[in-house]
């Protein structure tokens, strides 16, 4: 007698999608959206929000129409994406355990 061969409950992203509709229904795909939007908007909105204060740290006040050094760019957008992670550290962790 030969055993039998047991396939994966879930095969790729659209057999996946499917089993959980079967499942569970549609509204389960939708369990961990707004923990991604606070974080998103946490995330971004340091970012965004921070930038120009950064930008400024990094070369001083500059004229109207005149632009940083791109080293100075990837600085300032480094110095934001560090403290915009550090901050919405929490609000990744909650957003993956859902």
């Amino acid at each position: 007698m030969k055993p039998e061969i047991q396939l994966p409950k879930y095969r790729g992203i659209v057999g996946t999608t499917k089993t959980i509709i079967a499942e569970e229904g549609v509204a389960t795909l939708f369990h961990g959206l707004t923990a991604g939007i606070h974080r998103q908007i946490i995330f971004s909105g340091i970012r965004v929000g921070s930038y120009i204060h950064a930008r400024n740290f990094v070369c001083g006040e500059l004229p109207p129409g005149q632009n940083p050094a791109l080293y100075q760019k990837i600085l300032a957008a480094f110095i934001t994406g560090s403290i915009g992670i550090t901050v919405a550290n929490p609000t990744d962790v909650v957003k993956v355990r859902l």
